[in-house]
This record gives C-alpha cells, structure tokens and sequence, in this order.
C-alpha cells in the first residue's frame, strides 16, 4: 500500500514538471520576429521575457532622431492563445523625465520668470504650470519663455515665514492634425516648492526629452492574441513570424 502510495506521489510529481516544462517550451516557442505583410513594422518577442516594436522604415523624423524602436518592455504568456506585453515607463522612470531646475534672482521683483530648454528645436508640446495646486493659479502656453505677476498667480508674501510657493510642471502633447498618434498625452515632469523671494528666475531644462521619448509608445498589459506557432494577431493586423 505504501509502495502503491509513492508511486503516486511520484507520478503527480512528473506531472506536474511536465506542465511547468511545457509552458517553458510555449515560451521559447513563441520567440522570434513577426511583421506585418507589406510593411516594415516588426516586433519582436525574446525568450528572456522582453520585447520590442521596431519603428517602420522610411519615416524621415525616425531615422533624423534614430529612433530605432518605438516601444520595449516586457511580456507574459497568459495562456495557449494570448500573452500581454507592458512596456518599460510603467516598470521604471524613463530618462526622457529628467530635469535641471536652476534657480536665480535677477530682473523685476514683481514677476516670475520661467524658461524652458529643450535638447534641440523639437517640442510640439503644450507647457503647464499650477502653482500651490490650484486651477485657478495656472498657465497653459506653448511658449518656452513665459513672464508672470507674482501677485496674481503666487501667494503673497509674509513677514513671518518663507515665502514657498508649490510649482506643478507637465507637459502636454499636442496632436493636432495628427491622424495616428499611439503616444502619450501628458508627461508628468516635476512637483517643487520654490522661494519665491530669494527666486524669481527659473530654467528648467530636459536634456533627454527628444523625438524619441516623445513618441514612445506606452503599453499597460496589452493583449495579442497567438494564432498558431507562426502568427500573432494585434492591432487588427496579422503578424507573421520571420523563418530563420
């Protein structure tokens, strides 16, 4: 009876290694580049469990910014016929949100002065500013250089504590007349408490907010669905898988 008892054990055991080796095997099955017919779009789906969509071709912004890829980050298989893929900005903080804010005093008292620097002449953006996070006390301008009253968007001063004002800086995409636009809307640069007395003079500066960064293309567990061993289905297209 004990014998019959192990002999059991053993066999769930077997079993149950088969399945966890088995759903290594989709995995490694699954690997490989697909691309769409008649385009240029590939994406690639690596067996350590990351990805990547490779930007199409023939597109002069890509290939002035080298922009090899327009998105990457990480899949799962979920089950026989389906896997998610979520791309990298939703695991750790891109490059792309980096800034420089240096503080100086010069210029009339009265305003607050505010300059934005970008990597180079490309921001199709629109620029947004709340301070002490009110509506009412916000800017919304596509102006990289912006003038301000302190009395109308700041708190005023007083006698007996710092002057400290709460900055809130985001950016906005702007896609008008854009027909496709699988980006991000809105980037979330930085929150500040800033002396408005000892400054009054702001240059904020993004150096990694490029071509690249802007048209990343976010992914939350996103679903593509797993044809046969050879095609994917997404995005309304068949992605077909490149033989070796």
């Amino acid at each position: 009876m004990r014998k019959i008892f192990l002999l059991l054990i053993s066999s769930f055991y077997l079993i149950g290694c088969k399945s966890q080796k088995t759903d290594i095997e989709k995995q490694i099955d699954l690997a490989g580049i697909y691309f769409v017919k008649d385009t240029s779009e590939k994406l690639e789906i690596n067996p350590d469990g990351n990805y990547i969509l490779y930007n199409p071709k023939g597109n002069d912004h890509y290939e002035t910014e080298k922009c090899v890829y327009a998105s990457k980050g990480k899949w799962k298989l979920l089950s026989n016929d389906v896997f998610e893929i979520t791309s990298e900005d939703y695991q750790v903080k891109q490059k792309g949100f980096e800034y420089e804010l240096k503080k100086e005093n010069k210029y009339s008292q009265d305003s607050l002065y505010i300059n934005v620097e970008f990597p180079n002449d490309f921001h199709p953006v629109k620029l947004n500013f709340y301070f002490n996070n009110s509506n009412n006390k916000s800017i919304h301008t596509e102006s990289t250089v912006i003038k301000l009253l302190k009395s109308k968007y700041l708190l005023p001063k007083s006698t007996y504590s710092i002057n400290r004002n709460h900055i809130t800086f985001s950016l906005d995409a702007n896609i008008s007349g854009t027909n496709l636009y699988n980006g991000r809307i809105l980037f979330e640069v930085f929150e500040e408490d800033v002396d408005t007395e000892k400054t009054n003079y702001l240059t904020i500066t993004l150096p990694n907010f490029d071509l690249c960064f802007y048209e990343f293309e976010p992914y939350n567990q996103e679903i593509i669905f797993i044809k046969n061993t050879k095609e994917l289905f997404w995005k309304g297209y068949v992605w077909n898988k490149l033989h070796n």
